[in-house]
């Protein structure tokens, strides 16, 4: 345990187990003492290496959450990953959290953090959120789902994911008051600050993997957009034209929307083109195919469309760059929810069962 200091210094718990969430671990890790606090990590062994879900976090805990008091702690912070999961199975942590929510201590946590949250029963009729995995897990136990980067219930603070992470680390620091008119702390409540400056200072997401991920989602875009206008060419039947060209129209949305945040970033796009082989594929593809198939070709692409984006989403740290890829993801589930049901009418499926697409190219590949 650290040595006790001057009673005006904030003191701040961090919990953590391995396969905690790297940058919703590290970047309030070492954002805090910056601002004056003094940050003591709790696991549940002094003598084990923690490492994080992406291997940059390796470190030792400086307590456990068995000899820890939570009434020496201002603040207590619950980053996500896979960490919370081992955390609600130990009843000294869950019990170190009810006893800083109920004194009063400020409790922050984030993505599958409020896992902890829901073992410890804390979560009944508050504003909060989490990862949107974990929603209806926090709804059960009796928690206002709000889909929003931060939000606020009396000493609680909870945030959604690794996008979140710079707004979630500023509010800690404004709570416990560390910042001061002459800090650089953007606005919490204006996601399309530069928040991405903040968190790269502390360890998160860099301006050049921001602007391969925009380019990656880009090229995907660009080659999707191609696709389903050729899948529109080509149908015969109406409906599936309709489909593809509307589908296609949302593609091009997302360009526009990517390509002014590489702009706003002062980036330019890539000028790597779309790979020649699935170009190349696809149009050999096309001439010997029919309405079904075509279907399964479209529905293969907007399976992958989703995965990819879900992951491009998850591995950044800038919020307004996440959001563009979150609202892409919610976009091209709901076309791919929408081309699965016209397959099933088209093959005469009216119980649902999918036919076996063809996987489309995949965002990383093309």
């Amino acid at each position: 345990m650290t040595e006790k200091v001057e009673s005006n210094t904030k003191r701040v718990a961090i919990l953590i187990e391995n396969n905690v969430e790297d940058v919703e671990f590290q970047i309030p890790y070492k954002a805090l003492p910056k601002y004056g606090a003094e940050v003591t990590v709790l696991g549940s062994r002094t003598n084990e290496t923690y490492t994080g879900k992406q291997g940059v976090v390796s470190l030792k805990a400086d307590a456990t959450t068995t000899d820890a008091r939570a009434e020496d702690f201002d603040a207590v912070i619950i980053p996500g990953g896979m960490a919370p999961d081992v955390m609600r199975t130990n009843m000294k942590t869950v019990r170190f959290v009810q006893d800083a929510l109920k004194a009063g201590k400020l409790v922050a946590a984030v993505c599958h953090g409020p896992q902890v949250l829901i073992e410890g029963d804390l979560l009944k009729g508050k504003r909060a959120t989490g990862f949107r995995a974990i929603r209806k897990d926090m709804q059960n136990a009796g928690a206002n789902y709000v889909d929003e980067p931060l939000v606020e219930d009396g000493n609680l603070l909870t945030s959604r994911r690794p996008g979140d992470v710079p707004i979630f680390t500023a509010a800690i620091i404004r709570r416990l008051g560390l910042a001061t008119k002459n800090t650089d702390l953007p606005d919490e409540n204006n996601i399309n600050a530069d928040w991405w400056k903040f968190a790269e200072e502390y360890g998160g997401s860099s301006k050049s993997e921001i602007t391969d991920a925009l380019n990656t989602a880009i090229r995907g875009e660009r080659y999707a957009l191609s696709a389903f206008e050729h899948y529109a060419e080509k149908a015969t039947d109406g409906e599936l034209r309709t489909a593809f060209k509307e589908i296609a129209q949302t593609k091009q949305s997302h360009i526009t929307r990517l390509e002014g945040r590489l702009v706003e970033l002062g980036e330019k796009e890539s000028l790597q083109a779309a790979g020649s082989g699935a170009w190349a594929t696809l149009k050999s593809w096309l001439q010997s195919s029919n309405d079904v198939s075509l279907l399964q070709r479209a529905l293969g692409d907007l399976q992958t469309g989703v995965v990819d984006t879900y992951n491009l989403r998850n591995k950044l740290t800038d919020p307004t760059t996440v959001q563009i890829f979150d609202d892409m993801e919610v976009d091209i589930a709901k076309h791919e929810q929408r081309v699965a049901d016209l397959l099933h009418a088209q093959s005469g499926d009216t119980k649902g069962t999918p036919a076996s697409p063809t996987t489309g190219a995949a965002v990383t590949s093309v």
